[in-house]
């Protein structure tokens, strides 16, 4: 007897490969906005401004950490799709 997976249904399918997208996009936005914090953060250390590296970072902390709130709900919701099996079919063996 094999299981039927969710991603037998075109609209699930549709709906995995969007979140599948987003998922990727938040993740390439927050190693983006932790590239900036840190580059903008060493550019203000090397002017030897450290409290403008302090402000630097927590103006730009919310962006990366948005992102990677983001991207980290859209992997839990992804699991759900994937599943065990990763969508492939499963037979049983009884």
């Amino acid at each position: 007897m094999s299981s039927t997976t969710i991603s037998s249904d075109p609209a699930t399918g549709t709906a995995a490969k969007v979140t599948t997208f987003l998922f990727a996009l938040t993740v390439v936005f927050f190693l983006l906005a932790g590239l900036v914090i840190v580059v903008g953060q060493t550019a203000l250390l090397g002017l030897g401004d450290a409290t403008a590296a302090r402000g630097w970072a927590e103006a730009m902390a919310p962006y990366a950490f948005g992102g990677a709130s983001a991207a980290g709900l859209l992997s839990f919701v992804l699991s759900y799709w994937q599943g065990p099996g990763h969508g492939d079919d499963v037979a049983d063996d009884d």
